[in-house]
């Protein structure tokens, strides 16, 4: 268990130079005055370096992430591979969502035909995109999450089970005080 050290040369530093195996400790004695005077040099120019650059800037949020969300309530016209609809007081609204598990929640057919709230913005295409989605029985409001009880595990989207490969049952959340 001895410790290893390799002299090469280098075009920086001279000659020789030595790389240091994980448990070999740097003796004085190999430090060359180039190397502590590069070493100097590079601590020194760092404030520099960095009062240079100057602040950093502050994150400028998105202007559609600073509206707030508006909440549509209505019937889902829900289709495989189609755009979501969501019914409401004679007018469709067409439906669009902030990612692709929530839109595949929106196509779900389980869902079609059913009362539910999206909260999300209205985008300047005409389509309403949805970043929460709740159904509504009873007045009250329900979290939709797919769960497989075979093995315990909780889904995002409709399918099948990550584990088992067997369908995801729809369950319906209510949802707290707290949660809205």
């Amino acid at each position: 268990m001895g410790r290893t050290v390799i002299r090469s040369a280098d075009p920086v530093f001279g000659s020789a130079a030595f790389h240091f195996g994980p448990t070999t400790r740097l003796r004085s004695d190999q430090i060359g005055p180039r190397y502590l005077l590069s070493l100097l040099l590079g601590l020194l120019a760092l404030p520099v370096q960095l009062a240079l650059a100057g602040p950093a800037a502050p994150r400028q949020a998105a202007s559609a992430e600073s509206k707030p969300l508006t909440a549509l309530q209505g019937k889902l016209l829900a289709a495989p591979d189609k755009c979501p609809i969501l019914k409401m007081d004679g007018k469709d609204q067409p439906l669009s969502a902030n990612t692709p598990y929530l839109l595949h929640t929106l196509q779900d057919k389980r869902l079609a035909d059913r009362e539910v709230r999206v909260d999300g913005r209205m985008q300047p295409e005409g389509l309403f995109q949805v970043e929460f989605l709740y159904t509504i029985h009873d007045g009250k409001l329900y979290r939709v999450r797919y769960f497989c009880k075979i093995c315990n595990i909780e889904a995002i989207e409709p399918g099948n089970c990550v584990c088992c490969q067997q369908p995801t049952e729809l369950q319906e959340i209510p949802v707290t005080e707290d949660q809205k």
